[in-house]
């Protein structure tokens, strides 16, 4: 069903123009929106994410900022300076880079206050200081992040096919996307990055729900549904990997 008028002004109005040069002209309006709210859910968890994880490892607010911004924005950045998107996403929608900033002091407002919290909150706050990539992570906290890498491996996809890649390399940009900001923050924290190492099933499951949209929009699937089953096979190959403990070789 299409967006009424009014909406589409509204959203353009949030989330400014496309400002990616040709790409541009050949994006439909809706589309384009689309994708937006879908990049700018896809921020708001990876944000969250690594605000988190910076300050269980003591940065300061400062600190907390700048890897929330290279978590939420690196794979985007990369996609775009390969696929030649100019200017870059962020750049040209202010919003996310506010979202980014309202994330990160919120995030550390609650954690500051809950540090100097009585015993009765402890059991709340707890589950949200131990937000990291792991096997001891609470459960609502894994399904946030399954949810970010679905969202995040159907924009690379997406874009990549867009551009004009072929179906082989446009699953590639979906990893890129989804993953490439958990190595730089790795990389801030002096540790190889946690998708080169063994373990649970990350960037592969990303590989395999953008292998799911590109054979989706080949066999002339729509868009939506498209969409919904790539975050739906990530989000389940990356639960099923923790749930029973599904590793890499």
């Amino acid at each position: 069903m299409p967006l009424p008028e009014q909406i589409i002004e509204m959203l353009q109005v949030v989330f400014g123009s496309d400002g990616t040069g040709k790409l541009a002209t050949q994006t439909p309006q809706t589309l384009y929106i689309y994708q937006s709210i879908v990049t700018w859910a896809a921020i708001i968890l990876s944000a969250l994410a690594g605000v988190f994880e910076a300050r269980r490892r003591d940065l300061d607010f400062f600190g907390s900022l700048v890897i929330a911004f290279v978590v939420s924005v690196g794979g985007g950045t990369l996609r775009d300076l390969l696929l030649g998107r100019y200017p870059l996403f962020w750049v040209t929608n202010p919003v996310y880079l506010v979202t980014v900033l309202t994330v990160a002091a919120i995030g550390t407002l609650i954690i500051v206050r809950g540090e100097q919290a009585g015993p009765r909150l402890q059991p709340f706050l707890n589950p949200v200081r131990r937000v990291m990539r792991s096997d001891q992570m609470p459960v609502w906290v894994v399904v946030v992040d399954a949810l970010g890498l679905g969202l995040w491996a159907y924009l690379g996809a997406s874009f990549a096919l867009q551009a004009g890649a072929s179906w082989i390399v446009a699953p590639v940009f979906g990893v890129m996307t989804a993953s490439f900001g958990g190595v730089i923050r790795d990389v801030f924290f002096a540790q190889t990055p946690s998708i080169f190492k063994r373990g649970q099933l990350y960037s592969t499951s990303a590989a395999i729900g953008s292998v799911v949209y590109v054979v989706l929009v080949a066999l002339g699937v729509s868009t939506s549904i498209s969409f919904i089953l790539c975050v739906t096979v990530t989000f389940l190959v990356r639960m099923a990997s923790v749930r029973f403990n599904i590793v890499s070789v």
